[in-house]
């Protein structure tokens, strides 16, 4: 009797637990749905109804998204040539004027044989340290400012914010890749701190600090971007805005940097890459507070796919020749 009572008891606890696992994962289903549908409103919001005008509505529409999303890629592409650019050009004076040995080409920068006597303490911190927290510097000022402009377009303003979040994103990356990597920031934070789990340490600080200005202050300056008022009428139209021009835009545009720069700079793609995805989620979902911005009525027309095709061909090709031209500096 008492086996058979045993047998019974293990027999409830066993349907018991498969009843617990079955509701655990309709419950998973049930969520999965949710979220799936709150991204299907996201991707493809629903029309409201009120006082908008039937062009500002069109912004809504597949076509009217996708195009805004190419012409974020044409910023977001633009405005990392041109931060990493700026750089290397900022690099190439100070070590000009430090008397280097170096080759110097569009987007990088290398050492001849014969320079390691030229070097000093003071020079190595000097070109590896302190521009790149200028770089950080001018891209919270200069996010700060577009934030602030009125009578300026929202394709330039598209443009600026792609460019300050780059030259933020652009410390971010020389800090992480300095942990490990001995070369351009990484000089001189491992000359100055020589042992590697505080270097870590520092760059996790780093992280949270910069994940948490970009999550209070970008979903923000994004949202001052938009070409028609119809995008802050909701919170759900807002989040529609930035994921189309900012989760979804950085794809290709990382695409077309890793072509571009493949293999010598597939590092800084890889940990740029990183940075966006930590990033964007944040200020996607980031609750945001905006008054109705002023936008120049000539400032609301999207560039037409032809327009937006060509110039990012025409800035592909002629960055790709120039890349490949190189100049012995110093030598």
């Amino acid at each position: 009797m008492n086996n058979s009572g045993d047998k019974l008891s293990f027999s409830k606890r066993k349907d018991s637990g498969r009843i617990k696992q079955i509701g655990f994962f309709a419950f998973q289903l049930v969520k999965l749905k949710y979220q799936l549908n709150n991204l299907s409103r996201i991707l493809k919001p629903v029309v409201p109804s009120g006082e908008f005008s039937m062009l500002d509505k069109a912004h809504l529409s597949f076509s009217s998204l996708f195009r805004h999303m190419l012409f974020s890629v044409l910023c977001f592409f633009a405005a990392w040539m041109m931060v990493v650019i700026f750089q290397n050009v900022i690099h190439a004076f100070l070590l000009y004027l430090n008397g280097i040995h170096f080759s110097y080409s569009l987007f990088t920068i290398s050492y001849l044989p014969g320079d390691i006597y030229e070097w000093d303490e003071g020079s190595m911190l000097l070109i590896y340290s302190l521009p790149y927290f200028g770089y950080l510097m001018f891209g919270v000022y200069l996010a700060e400012k577009t934030g602030r402009m009125k009578q300026v377009s929202w394709q330039i303003r598209l443009l600026l914010i792609w460019i300050s979040i780059h030259l933020i994103v652009y410390f971010m990356v020389s800090v992480l890749k300095g942990v490990i990597i001995y070369r351009e920031f990484g000089i001189a934070f491992q000359w100055v701190i020589e042992v590697f789990y505080l270097r870590l340490v520092i760059a996790a600080i780093v992280i949270a600090l910069t994940s948490w200005y970009v999550r209070q202050r970008f979903a923000y300056y994004f949202l001052t971007a938009v070409p028609v008022k119809i995008f802050l009428s909701s919170d759900n139209l807002k989040k529609s805005w930035l994921t189309w021009i900012t989760g979804i835009a950085i794809i290709p545009g990382v695409l077309m940097a890793a072509l571009m720069w493949y293999p010598e700079m597939r590092i800084n793609v890889v940990v740029t890459l990183f940075a966006f995805v930590i990033f964007v989620p944040s200020f996607i979902y980031a609750s945001v507070y905006i008054q109705i911005i002023k936008i120049p009525a000539a400032g609301k027309i999207v560039p037409s796919y032809v327009f937006i095709i060509s110039v990012l061909a025409a800035i592909y090709v002629i960055l790709k020749l120039l890349s490949t031209q190189s100049y012995i500096i110093n030598g």
